[in-house]
């Protein structure tokens, strides 16, 4: 009862602390989440024995329990209303918390009931398509919230509190930039051929949707992250978190894929010498000579980035070439094989469209997204042009 009461006291006494803690907390969740369903994954493409208690399933479940504890206090929070939190911006990312936690606790009995009629399904079954929907809705929840919430501590007093937040959007930002890839493989990968259904697209079209949708959202994540965080270094910690997360879910669990692994990790040089053009001069405001040197830094940054999406989605993006490309996948051996010998073809094919839908998710970035003020280029740009915002 005591316990109670002190819990409730500072919900009241500090519902904008506590909801840092909710989107913390939120991003703990969501990260082990998506590790743990990216790992299933890799899983069932080795074919490993299938029960419900793996390791994979493990995390995403826990994941699924501390975003439930999230959503729960996020709710109390806005039934409550304490100090007007329904009125701040960063109220819609505790709703959203609801939501994407409430369709993914849904998601979870409805895709054993399926199992149960339809047996053995593949990666775009209804069932999953709504867990990655909540996970998705979920990813983009914490950063909403940490991007909205850091403008309340403003003062000097609170730096330490401002500086935890900036430092979570690192894995917020990776965790949805995985999860935005995930959503588009929902409908890029051939794996969803079941025991009753088969939700494959078209080969072509497959290709084409990873080609404009991936480049796209690499390069917008990439300078959205920051513009958010709002320092040198930032968007290179997030891709670094990606390619770590990539590599521990869906490279290191097979011995095949391993040879390629140091390889795969230097994809860190093109991201920093990408964050490096971002962050390489600071704009005088009014001049529009320097306001046009800035735009075209955004540019080169995000079509560096867009140009490397195939290689990011390594191993799993080379499985949907296969087939176009006439090729064959059997095993992971094949993947890894197969990413050697058909690389520069596909280089030719993926690196100009690449570049272009990297330049159109910058453009994106630096019109449609308003980040938190800071020093960065890209959002001097941004206050310059006065578009709409996602965080005040």
């Amino acid at each position: 009862m005591m316990l109670n009461n002190r819990m409730s006291g500072l919900l009241r006494s500090h519902p904008i602390t506590v909801s840092v803690s909710v989107l913390i907390l939120a991003t703990v969740g969501i990260f082990i989440q998506t590790e743990g369903a990216s790992w299933d994954v890799t899983s069932h493409l080795l074919r490993r024995p299938e029960t419900f208690f793996t390791p994979s399933h493990t995390m995403l479940y826990t994941g699924i329990g501390l975003l439930t504890i999230a959503a729960a206090i996020s709710a109390h929070l806005l039934r409550k209303n304490y100090d007007g939190i329904r009125t701040k911006s960063f109220s819609t990312a505790l709703k959203l918390l609801i939501i994407g936690s409430a369709i993914s606790l849904v998601a979870g009995p409805s895709d054993y009931l399926w199992h149960q009629v339809f047996g053995v399904d593949g990666l775009l079954s209804p069932t999953h398509l709504t867990l990655v929907t909540g996970m998705l809705i979920n990813s983009i929840a914490v950063v909403l919230g940490l991007a909205r919430i850091v403008v309340h501590f403003p003062t000097t007093r609170e730096s330490r509190l401002r500086a935890l937040i900036k430092a979570a959007m690192i894995p917020a930002f990776g965790v949805m930039w995985a999860m935005m890839i995930w959503y588009v493989y929902m409908f890029a990968l051939p794996l969803s051929n079941g025991q009753h259904f088969n939700f494959n697209l078209n080969p072509i079209n497959e290709m084409i949707i990873s080609i404009i949708a991936l480049p796209m959202i690499g390069s917008m994540v990439f300078i959205t992250a920051s513009r958010t965080i709002g320092r040198f270094g930032a968007a290179t910690a997030v891709t670094a978190l990606l390619l770590v997360m990539n590599s521990f879910a869906n490279i290191m669990p097979s011995n095949q894929l391993m040879p390629l692994l140091p390889w795969y990790l230097m994809l860190i040089i093109p991201a920093v010498i990408a964050d490096l053009i971002l962050n390489k001069s600071v704009i005088l405001i009014g001049s529009k000579k320097n306001m046009l040197k800035a735009e075209r830094c955004v540019m080169v940054s995000g079509a560096i980035i867009g140009s490397i999406f195939y290689i990011i989605g390594y191993p799993m993006l080379p499985i949907t070439f296969a087939e176009p490309l006439s090729y064959t996948f059997h095993s992971m051996g094949d993947i890894s094989a197969n990413f050697v010998r058909t690389l520069p073809l596909i280089l030719v094919l993926t690196t100009v469209p690449g570049i272009a839908m990297g330049i159109i998710g910058a453009i994106i970035s630096i019109k449609k997204i308003k980040a938190p003020n800071t020093k960065n280029i890209a959002n001097n740009i941004l206050s310059e042009a006065g578009n709409n915002e996602i965080s005040q």
